[in-house]
């Protein structure tokens, strides 16, 4: 289980790239699973909350480095505008947030309920 931390690794997009929420971008990458099914993550929030997110990553680069560090997640990296990644995590009655993941870290949340 993660930890939500203050943006640690200091990510820096270009101004234009944030047209999303916050520090997501207006275009994430997913890492589709298959069917309609996308990588997910379970994080603990900074008052204690559970918080079950949709994994999501500025660059194809980022996913594939997740990838690598949980055993056995595979998949295809997959573009999708923010909205689109929020519409997806909307329609999953499990998940209550996005993740935008750096490096293998939690470094926004986008909360969706």
């Amino acid at each position: 289980m993660l930890q939500v931390s203050d943006n640690p690794l200091g990510i820096h997009l270009e101004q234009e790239e944030y047209q999303g929420y916050g520090s997501f971008p207006s275009k994430l990458f997913l890492i589709s699973v298959g069917g309609d099914k996308y990588a997910c993550n379970f994080a603990t929030g900074k008052e204690g909350e559970p918080l079950d997110g949709l994994a999501t990553f500025p660059d194809p680069d980022e996913a594939t480095t997740y990838m690598g560090l949980l055993a056995g997640l595979s998949g295809d990296i997959v573009s999708k505008t923010f909205e689109e990644a929020r519409e997806i995590a909307k329609s999953k009655p499990r998940l209550n947030c996005l993740f935008l993941f750096v490096a293998g870290q939690i470094v926004e949340i986008c909360y969706i309920k």
